[in-house]
C-alpha cells in the first residue's frame, strides 16, 4: 500500500464517518426517546436506516443483511489495519473544524460527534484559532 492510497482511504473514511454522524443526528430527532442509542456502524442500526431511507422490500432487506453478515469479518480486519491512521486523521480533522466554530457551534458540533462516536472519541478542544 502506498502512502497516497492510505491517505486517500483515510479521507474517504473520514468523509463517510462525518456523513454518518450527521445522518445519525438527524435520524435521532425522528427517533422516539425510548430507543437505546446504538453505533451508526452497527449492522442492525444500518439496516434500520436503509429500510427507512431506501424503503427496502423484504427481498432487498434480506440480501443486504446477508452481504453485511458475510462481509463483516473482512470489514473488521481492514478496520483494525487502518484504524490508527484513520483515528488520527479524524481527530485532527475534528480539531481543525472546531477551530473555525464559535462557542455555540462548538458545543453543537461536539454533541454531534459524541452522539455518533461516544465520549471516548471526543477530540481535545483547542484554543480558539479565529
Amino acid at each position: 500500500m502506498t502512502a497516497a492510497w492510505i491517505r486517500g482511504s483515510a479521507l474517504l473514511v473520514v468523509v463517510l464517518a462525518v456523513g454518518i454522524a450527521i445522518g445519525v443526528e438527524f435520524g435521532r430527532a425522528r427517533r422516539p426517546a425510548t430507543d437505546a442509542p446504538r453505533s451508526a456502524m452497527d449492522s442492525a442500526t444500518m439496516m434500520r436506516t436503509f429500510d427507512r431511507e431506501l424503503s427496502l422490500d423484504s427481498s432487498q432487506h434480506a440480501g443486504i443483511a446477508a452481504v453485511l453478515g458475510h462481509r463483516q469479518a473482512e470489514i473488521d480486519s481492514a478496520w483494525r489495519t487502518l484504524q490508527p491512521n484513520i483515528r488520527a486523521a479524524m481527530d485532527s480533522t475534528q480539531r481543525e473544524i472546531i477551530g473555525f466554530l464559535n462557542d455555540t457551534q462548538r458545543a453543537k458540533f461536539l454533541a454531534l460527534i459524541r452522539g455518533a462516536h461516544g465520549a471516548a472519541r471526543m477530540p481535545a478542544v483547542p484554543m480558539r484559532q479565529r
